[in-house]
């Protein structure tokens, strides 16, 4: 993840015109500024490609958890049904790493979209105040040389890169990957977690065994009714 660096934020913030009046080379010092600009624009844009890139592939990583947290609570009931508590209490506890993945990997995805959504209100600013900078050269210029509406329309590298940027960003195609994430949780931490995973497996294995033994009582009063017919 990312963050708007201090370079990035002095751009968006300076002052053009004071910067204008202490310059010895007014045009030179526009021109460079305008380069920086353009410069943080294509790396923010960069760091967007990827940051939306991770999400997605974070997003797919949490379907899958959450397909396998649901898949984990049917096993678990099978293997009640087949009276394998221990299957069934090993299965609830793999689901409950799965939820546990759930919640780290939506606290991810919330963190990149407010990244990215920061990052391109951050390119707007730059964007803006490059078409500032950019004016106010063109109208140096065109004082220095006494020639009016000698603005410069130089279509500078930096601005075809943009453009491709631009481009390849509307064709990107977002890569599935694994998701990587890791637990950072002290073991005093874990062991009381799990004390609290334990007794909510407990009361659902509780839960399980009396519907086991609905079923099987309510089996056993059908087998005896036929009996009796017979």
């Amino acid at each position: 993840m990312f963050r708007i660096t201090v370079q990035v934020r002095d751009l968006i913030s300076s002052n053009v015109t004071s910067a204008l009046d202490a310059a010895t080379n007014p045009v030179k010092m526009l021109s460079r500024l305008q380069r920086e600009i353009e410069d943080a624009i294509v790396d923010l844009h960069g760091e967007i490609t990827k940051a939306r890139r991770q999400k997605e592939r974070l997003q797919t990583a949490l379907s899958q958890t959450e397909n396998q947290a649901a898949a984990w609570s049917e096993k678990a009931k099978v293997a009640m049904n087949h009276g394998r508590e221990d299957l069934a209490r090993q299965a609830l506890m793999a689901r409950e790493d799965c939820r546990e993945k759930e919640e780290r990997t939506g606290r991810d995805i919330a963190s990149l979209a407010e990244d990215i959504a920061e990052s391109e209100a951050a390119i707007g600013k730059l964007e803006t105040k490059r078409e500032e900078v950019r004016q106010k050269r063109a109208d140096q210029v065109a004082a220095e040389t006494s020639a009016a509406g000698a603005a410069s329309h130089h279509g500078s590298r930096t601005e075809r890169r943009l453009d491709r940027i631009d481009a390849l960003e509307k064709r990107t195609t977002f890569a599935v990957e694994e998701d990587a994430q890791t637990c950072a949780n002290t073991s005093i931490e874990r062991e009381i977690e799990e004390l609290r995973r334990g007794s909510a497996i407990e009361e659902e294995l509780a839960a399980m065994r009396r519907d086991s033994a609905a079923a099987t009582k309510k089996a056993a009063a059908k087998s005896g009714k036929r009996t009796k017919a017979a």
